[in-house]
């Protein structure tokens, strides 16, 4: 009986991989677990691998193989929403469960649910929000029973809410735990798409697509700028030894008395084309202040087509910065090069600007302000050392 079984719920999913590849890819990557354990057909974890969990009773009584398609297509839907570990998050089971099945049925066709499915048809005053979360209609949900209008809710016991009853297993996990089970779930969707064609894949969830797509095309991490600056300002601090006054150690008696002297130079380069706001440089000029009280010695050059003004920077800030024309990054870099020779450099720019054309003889950190170049973009590998966004 359960070879039986096997072999048809084999047989769907290979008309998952012909009609909707996505999906197909999904379910060859889980485990079917065909057992009395659970009462009608769910989704989970098992041996560290998403399952399908189905009752062979259940599942033996509904032979149409189109309602059996859309039995399965349901539970991958919940699983690629990752409904199973949202559940423990909301208070009221019910109205998650129902709220779940809401967002998952509106992508299988009619004809392949049965006819006690949750879906629109029971709350037709939702139709206007097609397409939300589970979320957003698990409030709208609550919204309905505070008002007194649940008669359309389904019972807690009805078949179509027993499948998430399972989730609990997940749930009850420690954090831990769930984030290496959400991270095994997200890594197989994702390959799911890397496998599937575009134009085969099905019309997938609109939280899904986002999902996916910042999946595969991540990012790059917020750093916190304060913190890289800091740190990049103290990598690049010298230290020398001077003689003093004072009497020659006792421990070696003829060796005179030496002291540790700390010192660091560094060029700090303001755009001053216009790109950079008052917020920012107000920011900016804070961080140049705790780095001036650490001993250093820090020079300004302010400069949009050409260097504006230099000058030392003394505990208090300019009023305001000269400038207003066009950007262009070699001046204060030939500066820093041929006159200031800094031990380090510090340029906050938006990086709109000609490729530098002069080669740096110091490190160099560039703070981009938050409207400035995209990181990873052209523009952004141009730029010689490190780089990191100034987050306002």
């Amino acid at each position: 009986m359960g070879n039986d079984i096997q072999g048809e719920i084999t047989k769907t999913g290979i008309r998952f991989l012909l009609e909707e590849p996505f999906y197909g890819h999904v379910f060859s990557g889980m485990l079917r677990v065909v057992s009395e354990e659970t009462k009608t057909v769910s989704v989970g974890m098992s041996e560290g691998r998403p399952a399908l969990f189905i009752n062979p009773e259940y599942w033996n009584e509904e032979p149409d193989e189109e309602l059996r398609y859309g039995m399965l297509k349901h539970q991958l839907l919940h699983l690629a929403l990752k409904h199973p570990f949202q559940r423990t998050d909301y208070p009221n089971k019910h109205i998650f469960d129902i709220a779940a099945d809401l967002v998952v049925n509106q992508y299988i066709r009619p004809s392949r649910l049965a006819s006690d499915a949750v879906t629109m048809e029971r709350f037709p005053q939702f139709r206007k929000f097609m397409g939300k979360d589970v979320g957003f209609y698990y409030r709208k949900l609550l919204e309905l029973q505070e008002q007194g209008n649940d008669g359309n809710f389904p019972d807690e016991n009805d078949d179509s809410l027993q499948q998430h009853r399972p989730w609990s297993n997940i749930g009850n996990q420690a954090q831990s735990e769930k984030r290496i089970m959400e991270s095994i779930v997200d890594d197989m969707m994702v390959q799911s798409v890397e496998r599937s064609d575009e134009k085969l894949m099905g019309v997938l969830p609109g939280g899904l697509l986002r999902y996916l797509k910042e999946k595969l095309n991540p990012k790059p991490p917020v750093l916190d700028w304060r913190r890289v600056l800091r740190l990049f300002t103290g990598s690049g601090r010298k230290t020398s030894l001077k003689n003093t006054l004072r009497r020659p150690s006792k421990r070696y008696g003829t060796v005179p008395g030496i002291k540790i002297k700390k010192k660091q130079r560094i060029v700090v380069g303001i755009d001053t084309s216009g790109s950079v706001t008052p917020k920012e440089l107000q920011l900016f000029f804070s961080e140049i202040h705790h780095i001036f009280k650490q001993g250093a010695e820090v020079l300004i050059a302010e400069c949009d087509a050409a260097i504006q003004r230099t000058y030392e920077y003394k505990g208090i800030p300019p009023v305001e910065v000269a400038g207003g024309g066009g950007t262009s990054l070699d001046p204060v870099l030939e500066w820093a090069n041929n006159e200031a020779k800094p031990d380090i450099i510090v340029y906050l720019t938006d990086g709109f600007a000609p490729e530098p054309s002069i080669q740096v003889i110091a490190p160099v950190l560039w703070l981009i302000t938050d409207d400035g170049i995209e990181p990873g973009s052209p523009e952004w590998k141009n730029l010689p050392g490190r780089k990191v966004v100034l987050k306002t």
